[in-house]
Formats: C-alpha cells, sequence, structure tokens
C-alpha cells in the first residue's frame, strides 16, 4: 500500500497538505501507529504511517514543531495523519512548515473521520495485500515444486522465481561463495555483506544446518513483500540443494564399495568392480564422466558450489567425500558434453579438480578413477585429465606380480642405504621426479653436481641398469611406483 493509494480512497476524505514528490508519495505504508506524544520514535519501524490528534501538544513554538518533525524524518516514517477538531481545530503552522522543510507527507483528516476509521482502512488494505502476496507466493512454490519434480537444476528454479520477481536472484552458500544466480548477466558482489549495508534482500534456506546457504535478492522492494513472496518457495530451493546431498548420501556406501573395489587391482576381480558399479544404478552401457576434487584447506568452501554444478551438468550423478577428496561418477550430460565440462571447470578457477570423460568400458573407467586420484595431487587448478596417465598403467600392473618384483628390484639400494646411509634411493626419487634435470635435483638435496653424478653412477652398478637411457629411467620409475603404491 503507498501514501497515494491512501490518499485515493474517498471515504476517508484526507487531504494533502504539504508538497511532496512522486517519489515519496510512492513510499510504501508498513502499518499504522497511532502516537499522542511528542516523541514516539522509539516505538516506531520504517514506512510507519503515524496517525496523531496532536492532544498534549498544545505548543506554537516553531522549533518544537521542527524537532517533532526531524525525528519523524529520521525514522524514516512514510506520512503523518493529523486529525483536526479536536485539540486543534486547524493544522498547526509551525507543523505544516517543518513537514514540508523535510519533505515528510501532512495529511488532514477531517473531524468526520476519526483515525480508528483510517488505521481500521489501512489495516485491511494491508491483510488483503499479505494474503494476495502469500497466494502467489505459494503459486510460485508449486511451480518451482513441479520444475524440480522434473529434474530441473537450481538456476531454472531461480529463473521462475526471477519471472515473478523481476529482479536478480541468487544462491549464496555458507561461507558467501555464488553458487548459482539468474539471469547470467547480473552482476553480483563477490560474498554478502553481513553488516546492515547490503544491497540485497537475504533469506536463509531452511537446510538443517548451522550455517545454511541464502537466497539473495537484489533490494527493490520491501522486505515484508519478498518475505510473504518467497518463504514458501525457499523450503524448494533448500530441497534441491539437499537433494545432492542426499542423493549422494544415499549412494555413499555403493560409492565407497565401487571405490575400493577399482583401486585394489590385486584383490578385486573385473566382475567385483562391475558388479560394484551396477549397484550405484548407472548405466553399464552409457558413457560415464569422471571428476576428482581436492576439497581440502580453503577449497572446502566449493563444495556446495561444485555439487550444484554437478548435477546442474549431468542427470545422473554419485558423489562421495574421502579424505578431502570428491569422487564423482556422471552420466547422460544435461546439454552437450563440451559446454558441460566447461561448465564445470569455471566452477573456482583455483580449485584443484580433475576431469576426465567419457569412459566407455569398466575397464577404461578403472584406470581413468586411479589415475585421477594421482593428478589431483600434482595439479593447481581445473584439468582436464589424458586417456592415460603412468599411474593408472602401474596401478593396473601392480597385481601381476609386478610389485614384488619391483621390491625385488630396488632391494640392493635399499640395503645401501640402510648399511651406509648413501641415500641412493632418495636420490633416484628425486632424480625422476624432477625428470632427471641435474640442476633442480641438486638444488632439492643441497648436493653439488658432482656428488649427484658419483651417486647416479653407483646407483646404476648396483642395479645393472643404464640410466641414461629412456629404457632405464622408464624402468626405475616403474619400480618405485609400483613399490611406493598405496591404497587411495
Amino acid at each position: 500500500m503507498l501514501i497515494s493509494d491512501l490518499l485515493a480512497e474517498p471515504s476517508l476524505q484526507l487531504r494533502l497538505e504539504t508538497p511532496s514528490s512522486k517519489k515519496r508519495l510512492s513510499r510504501e505504508v508498513a502499518r499504522c501507529a497511532p502516537a499522542e506524544y511528542l516523541d514516539p520514535t522509539p516505538y516506531l519501524e520504517p514506512n510507519a504511517l503515524v496517525l496523531t490528534s496532536g492532544i498534549g501538544m498544545n505548543f506554537t513554538e516553531p522549533l518544537i514543531w521542527d524537532a517533532y518533525v526531524e525525528r519523524l524524518k529520521r525514522v524514516p516514517i512514510s506520512a503523518l495523519v493529523f486529525a483536526v477538531g479536536i485539540a486543534h481545530q486547524t493544522l498547526p503552522a509551525g507543523l505544516i512548515d517543518a513537514c514540508a522543510r523535510y519533505d515528510v507527507p501532512l495529511i488532514e483528516a477531517p473531524n468526520e473521520v476519526p483515525l480508528f476509521k483510517v488505521n481500521q482502512y489501512v489495516e485491511y488494505m494491508l491483510q488483503t495485500e499479505r494474503i494476495e502476496l502469500t497466494d502467489r507466493g505459494w503459486q510460485l512454490a508449486d511451480e518451482c515444486a513441479r520444475l524440480a519434480n522434473n529434474g530441473a537444476e537450481i538456476s531454472t528454479l531461480l529463473a521462475a522465481i526471477y519471472a515473478v520477481l523481476e529482479v536478480p536472484v541468487a544462491v549464496y552458500d555458507a561461507h558467501d561463495l555464488l553458487i548459482a544466480k539468474y539471469p547470467s548477466s547480473a552482476t553480483w558482489q563477490t560474498g554478502i555483506d553481513h553488516n546492515g549495508k547490503s544491497q540485497a534482500f537475504l533469506m536463509a534456506l531452511p537446510m538443517g544446518l548451522n550455517k545454511p546457504c541464502q537466497l539473495a535478492v537484489q533490494r527493490h522492494r520491501s522486505p515484508h513483500e519478498f518475505e510473504a513472496l518467497l518463504a514458501p518457495v525457499s523450503s524448494i530451493l533448500a530441497l534441491q540443494l539437499n537433494r545432492a546431498a542426499r542423493v549422494d548420501a544415499s549412494s555413499h556406501t555403493d560409492m565407497l564399495r565401487f571405490l575400493n573395489r577399482s583401486t585394489s587391482w590385486s584383490d578385486s576381480t573385473r566382475s567385483e568392480v562391475a558388479s560394484a558399479f551396477q549397484e550405484l544404478g548407472l548405466n553399464r552401457t552409457a558413457e560415464t564422466s569422471l571428476l576428482v576434487a581436492d576439497l581440502g584447506g580453503k577449497n572446502a568452501a566449493s563444495v556446495w558450489k561444485l555439487r550444484v554444478a554437478l548435477h546442474d551438468a549431468f542427470y545422473e550423478v554419485r558423489v562421495i567425500e574421502v579424505e578431502d577428496r570428491l569422487i564423482a561418477l556422471m552420466q547422460i550430460p544435461r546439454h552437450d558434453l563440451p559446454t558441460d565440462t566447461e561448465h564445470l571447470l569455471q566452477v573456482d578457477p583455483n580449485l584443484p579438480l580433475v576431469f576426465r570423460g567419457p569412459t566407455h568400458t569398466i575397464d577404461e573407467l578403472r584406470i581413468a578413477l586411479v589415475h585421477a586420484l594421482d593428478l589431483i595431487g600434482h595439479t593447481e587448478g581445473p584439468v582436464i585429465a589424458p586417456a592415460l596417465g603412468l599411474s593408472a598403467v602401474v596401478a593396473a600392473a601392480a597385481g601381476r606380480g609386478a610389485r614384488e618384483s619391483a621390491k625385488k628390484f630396488l632391494q640392493p639400494l635399499i640395503e645401501q642405504d640402510e648399511q651406509r646411509s648413501t641415500e641412493l634411493l632418495p636420490t633416484l626419487r628425486t632424480w625422476l621426479r624432477h625428470d632427471a634435470q641435474p640442476s633442480r635435483t641438486c638444488e632439492q638435496l643441497f648436493i653439488h653436481r658432482n656428488s649427484l653424478s658419483y651417486r647416479l653412477h653407483r646407483i646404476e652398478e648396483i642395479l645393472g641398469i643404464p640410466l641414461d637411457t629412456l629404457d632405464g629411467k622408464a624402468t626405475c620409475l616403474m619400480a618405485l611406483r609400483l613399490v611406493e603404491l598405496e591404497p587411495y
């Protein structure tokens, strides 16, 4: 309800006594506030419509009226309705001047219209508006529930909310990171200002969490209107956000079983891995993409955004978090795979993330999983994994007696180091880790280049293999990987 609506009601016979701008008359009325004392401001809320007959205000000094209106302006109130004929036969001149000076609409209520009638009319109109807003809110919630039931992603629900509010909307996580927004062209600040100066209306989503996600609306209307419209749909958004967590939680045991079997090359057969994959409810004939992300430390703040992005990009998603690693299997892209891949890679430019897809067989998926789990420890941002990696080949070979052979191959070096403290095995490991580059190896080990040459020569003698050939380097690297291989 606006001040202009109040003035337009003929039954109230209200008359505006001060010049006021169109913007001022478009101010909303939050509620009525009858007040017959000189300073009612401690009990007023913004946009209150103050009703008074001036009882007890039997003064004529302009400065007192000025102070009275100046306090009302600071609240600020929407307007002042002054009833004449009770304590004052006409509007006090000092009051008119003060209201004009502070641009506070002064409305005269004639003697024939008691203030309780104004109060009754305003409260009736506000109640009617609240009922209408609540109905619209439930209609919006019903539409979003229908969309969610059909598998719509969060951005689609935000689009439905935008269609009703006609202002940009977004969802932030507990770390004030943007999860989703609509429209995509809308500009939002990084994080949410919690000091009361935010230009967005914020509503905590009922997610059952100590620090829930928040729905943010770029402020354009009264908070009361936003609350009435968004309260029902906030539950739908919370359910949709929790859906990712619930779906993922329901498949947690199955994902853990698949993960353990896939990485246990010496203990699990192909049929056991295939059986664990089938228990996930995924289609064995469909292409399966894979994602591994590092959520340790500050990266934990990206977990909600990543989960939502996964469900926005694929119809079928299975997720598990193990020791600061998020591992996801995805099938059936919602759009085209390049678009969905790009969407996932842009979730957080600083998030260590490995995407691999698509795989066509259980064996290919198994090798891709082991490779991605190894690669995530060596990346500082989003990457697309190549089709094959050494770590995956090593893992596949570990179940075929290669690990025992590798231990036997490296044992002479281990014994030499134990007996004479020569540190030959650490030298070999560091040398290969730095791509056999002498300068980087010496810098890492704090040794002279001649010392490195001597140690490498001793390693060649003990192992009986040349290190200046690609075959020699590859053999040593494979042996180290096999011996150091641990279950992920």
